[in-house]
């Protein structure tokens, strides 16, 4: 059933307008993957991992990994990244490899205040095998067949600023930011299709406005996330998140599509990692809405070291 149903999707004539890109991970780490300007804000250097498991117990269900790094320079006022993201809801698979670039700014709004710009670009590498479809009329000209395989480059762009950059864990910062990926929309022909099988790629666009409030030893993190992409497609994600320093932190989140995730983690200091930390975390979803019980739980880990410069 979900291979016809994504089939059915892949064939309109218009585009493919359904979203194309993983939905964004609640672990806040990962922001510089769908905004550029958030790479490495902070004064630390990360390298992390992730994995993500939707609709547990449905067939073909949705698959994400991913393995990434952000650097900062401080002294030449800039960070930079990368990842690779591999993601999968059969019959259509895709990797990306992206670059991602931010240069800091102090625009004296506040003291010590922040302003980042970025750069990403990419490759996505998708693959759709048509052995893997099943359907009813398999002469539909819409109807892949053999392998079908293609690149697409793309770039994004991204502002954030943050109210307060020096030592994120002991005063108050606010923070906003500006985000697109594939924001040069373009066809995808399947060669093996046929001039019908458009895999359009679409323009996806998000916000994002947070605040970081230092309560003693512990960090409260309230946030809100809007994903958008053409044409109309809106999604926006409520969380919260609580952390006690050097030891571990929970949080939860709310998405529009009526998902509630719900994440720990814990932090190994420097006596475990040397100079460094080892963060792991662990998130459970479920959709309360009206196909909650189809679509089944969902999971996702995450693991990172970090290294304060």
């Amino acid at each position: 059933m979900k291979k016809l149903l994504l089939l059915f999707v892949l064939s309109i004539p218009v585009g493919l307008w359904a979203q194309q890109l993983p939905e964004r991970s609640p672990f806040g780490e990962t922001g510089f993957l769908w905004n550029p300007a958030m790479t490495a804000p902070w004064n630390y250097y990360e390298i992390d991992a992730g994995f993500r498991q939707e609709w547990l117990g449905f067939e073909d269900a949705p698959q994400t990994a991913y393995l990434g790094i952000q650097y900062p320079f401080e002294k030449e006022n800039m960070s930079l990244g990368g990842y690779f993201m591999h993601d999968a809801v059969n019959p259509i698979k895709t990797n990306t490899f992206a670059l991602t670039y931010a240069y800091k700014l102090e625009p004296g709004f506040k003291r010590y205040d922040q302003l980042s710009i970025g750069l990403m670009g990419s490759v996505t590498h998708i693959f759709v095998d048509g052995l893997d479809v099943v359907v009813k009329d398999p002469d539909d000209d819409y109807v892949p067949v053999g392998e079908n395989n293609k690149l697409s480059p793309n770039v994004g762009f991204g502002v954030f600023y943050i109210s307060q950059v020096r030592d994120p864990y002991k005063k108050n910062a606010l923070y906003a930011g500006l985000g697109c990926t594939q924001s040069i929309p373009s066809n995808v022909i399947f060669d093996q299709t046929g001039s019908l099988g458009n895999f359009k790629r679409a323009l996806h666009g998000n916000a994002l406005f947070g605040a970081r409030i230092i309560k003693e030893s512990m960090l409260l993190e309230p946030s809100i996330w809007v994903n958008y992409s053409v044409v109309n497609r809106l999604n926006v994600n409520l969380s919260f998140r609580i952390e006690q320093f050097d030891s571990f932190w929970a949080g939860l989140t709310y998405t529009t599509n009526q998902t509630l995730a719900l994440q720990v983690g814990s932090v190994f200091n420097k006596g475990f990692v040397k100079d460094g930390s080892l963060r792991v975390g662990l998130l459970g979803s479920y959709n309360i809405g009206t196909f909650g019980q189809a679509r089944g739980l969902g999971f996702e880990c995450y693991l990172a070291y970090r290294f304060e410069l």
